[in-house]
């Protein structure tokens, strides 16, 4: 006898979903692909924007030595090390931001100690 009209598989349908399901598969490895590709794209312009400027910094230094350009300046000198362990120290808390000095993740000046990778906050003004 056989279903009724209105439970009978619509296999139109059925086969329009299992197209729609391969053409949304097929668009997520087409979009995974493109960012996997865009992301070596950023990284080699990174590399080459990293050449060029060293490219940059050589010839200024050149055409400083030929008295073209104004003296380079001098390097700055190291700050002395100091142990990974130790705590940053900032003159006072502040609402403004400020730069973590081993990772330099930008944050609020009121903090106890880095977001990003932990270093300890210490205030002068807080100090006994």
């Amino acid at each position: 006898m056989g279903f009724p009209w209105y439970l009978k598989p619509d296999l139109f349908l059925h086969a329009e979903m299992l197209d729609k399901q391969e053409d949304l598969e097929n668009a997520a490895n087409s979009s995974y692909a493109t960012d996997q590709r865009q992301d070596k794209e950023i990284q080699s312009l990174k590399k080459r924007i990293t050449e060029l400027e060293n490219q940059l910094l050589a010839l200024e230094k050149i055409l400083s030595e030929h008295g073209i350009l104004p003296p380079m300046p001098a390097e700055p000198e190291a700050p002395p090390a100091r142990p990974q362990d130790a705590p940053a120290v900032f003159p006072a808390r502040t609402e403004e931001v400020v730069a973590c000095p081993r990772c330099g993740r930008r944050q609020r000046g009121n903090r106890d100690s880095c977001y990003a990778c932990g270093l300890p906050f210490r205030y002068e003004t807080e100090e006994s």
